[in-house]
């Protein structure tokens, strides 16, 4: 389906530590993209920035255009993992991002805000009354907002998954829906995909242990939701998953291969899922690679972006390019 044409990396800073990035298409400009990672000092870091990078050539040449800084000390919480999504109503590129208010994340106060931007250089940032930690992208879904998130129970680390929506486009949010909640299985870093406004369907992480398999749930109303299935043989920790014609393809740190990898099966058809291997990392890595953003091009290629180590000192940011076969 897919094949691995090029490699870049395109953000790279020794002794800094470049991660989950995410990776969105201009909605009226087709070979712009705009690509936002997290900088820091460390995995679970005291000092971050968000930084904004744009492309006007489809991922030849990256610019970077903004950074928005938080800290431990100045600001009393760090950044945590950032998403980018279209805001209709402003018709902008935003960013959602969780916020931590320390290095130990099951005894850390998590915040969600939007990072509005009128421009490249000028923004504001908004609070968001999400409930968790690690917001997908803010997708719509009959005519309401969603956005997927989890929530640290308790200091073992217990996990449920959570969905949050708005119905007034995104003045207030509900947080009140469960999608997966389980005794055994920590569920956790969901992503949605709208089914041509039929279902929804959410990838979801077990973390009850770092080799389980990804497992799906589905939903007419974004409020009920069925028991999880597991998708075949896929082995990994946080999906992103998009609709790409009449499949379903989904990018993700493969735990057991060690490496960055892809996903794709027929709608409504899990049972018939393939992977792909896109790029790897060493075993002793496991924790320093993945966390993907996928994004379209205009000629329907892929633009997968990823941070990995390898044998740098710290990890940093690529954009692999895949061409459909």
């Amino acid at each position: 389906m897919f094949k691995v044409s090029h490699k870049r990396s395109v953000a790279k800073r020794s002794g800094w530590y470049l991660s989950f990035p995410d990776i969105i298409k201009h909605p009226r400009y087709s070979k712009v993209f705009y690509l936002v990672y997290r900088e820091g000092n460390q995995h679970h870091p005291t000092w971050s920035n968000l930084v904004l990078m744009k492309t006007e050539d489809e991922g030849k040449r990256w610019e970077k255009i903004n950074v928005f800084p938080m800290n431990l000390e100045g600001n009393g919480r760090v950044w945590n993992c950032p998403r980018l999504f279209y805001e209709k109503s402003t018709n902008t590129i935003d960013i959602v991002c969780d916020t931590k208010s320390g290095t130990r994340e099951r005894i850390a106060d998590f915040k969600t805000f939007f990072i509005r931007m009128a421009n490249s250089k000028d923004y504001y940032l908004d609070l968001v009354p999400f409930t968790g930690m690690v917001p997908d992208k803010i997708i719509s879904f009959k005519n309401k907002l969603f956005c997927a998130n989890h929530k640290i129970k308790s200091p073992k680390n217990d996990l449920i998954q959570l969905v949050n929506w708005s119905e007034d486009g995104g003045i207030c949010w509900y947080d009140c829906n469960v999608v997966a909640h389980d005794f055994f299985c920590q569920f956790c870093e969901a992503s949605l995909v709208n089914v041509d406004d039929e279902y929804l369907i959410a990838y979801l992480r077990d973390n009850s242990d770092h080799r389980k398999p990804v497992r799906y749930v589905k939903s007419k109303d974004g409020i009920n939701w069925s028991q999880p299935e597991i998708l075949g043989d896929i082995v990994g920790h946080r999906v992103t998953a998009i609709r790409y014609r009449d499949m379903i393809i989904g990018s993700y740190r493969n735990t057991e291969k060690v490496s960055v990898s892809l996903f794709y099966h027929p709608i409504g058809k899990e049972n018939e899922v393939k992977y792909i291997n896109v790029d790897s990392d060493y075993k002793l890595n496991l924790y320093h690679y993945g966390y993907t953003g996928i994004s379209i091009t205009n000629d329907e290629d892929l633009l997968l972006t990823y941070y990995i180590k390898k044998l740098s000192s710290s990890p940093h940011i690529r954009v692999a390019t895949l061409n459909k076969i």
